[in-house]
């Protein structure tokens, strides 16, 4: 991974309920993340050492990288689900990654199991030129 890198916290709450956290995403420098608000669900979370973690919901916002703009996706869901694809280590979690090609853009899906809050997590970035970002990716916080 390059020296230079943002952190994004991709999260949802309120003032009632407090905040929780899907993931705190590495990402390229550059990387600006644009919120679209009320694009999220949270079912269910689990505290680990007093932060709340989704363990079941979902989030959809954008990524702004200078010109080009990219879809962002993370699913959370309970318990240890089957991934496919290229074997890849996450925050020391193992996972797979696969890419898709559409339109001349690539998808990249990483998905992976944290045991330290139970959840299963899938991140979907759509319409990237490269996978440049896959090396941030992997030191994304996941607990």
């Amino acid at each position: 991974m390059h020296t230079d890198y943002s952190w994004h916290a991709i999260a949802v709450g309120n003032r009632i309920l407090g905040l929780y956290n899907f993931i705190v995403l590495t990402a390229p420098p550059n990387w600006r993340l644009v919120i679209m608000p009320m694009a999220s669900d949270v079912f269910r979370h689990r505290e680990v050492d007093g932060v709340k973690w989704v363990r079941d919901g979902e989030v959809m916002h954008f990524i702004k990288d200078g010109a080009e703009a990219y879809t962002l996706k993370i699913k959370a869901r309970p318990g240890r689900k089957e991934g496919r694809g290229v074997p890849i280590t996450v925050n020391g979690h193992p996972g797979h990654y696969a890419v898709e090609e559409r339109g001349g853009r690539l998808n990249l899906t990483v998905q992976f199991y944290c045991d330290h809050t139970d959840r299963t997590l899938k991140i979907t970035i759509e319409g990237l030129r490269d996978l440049s970002a896959l090396q941030y990716i992997t030191h994304s916080r996941c607990h």
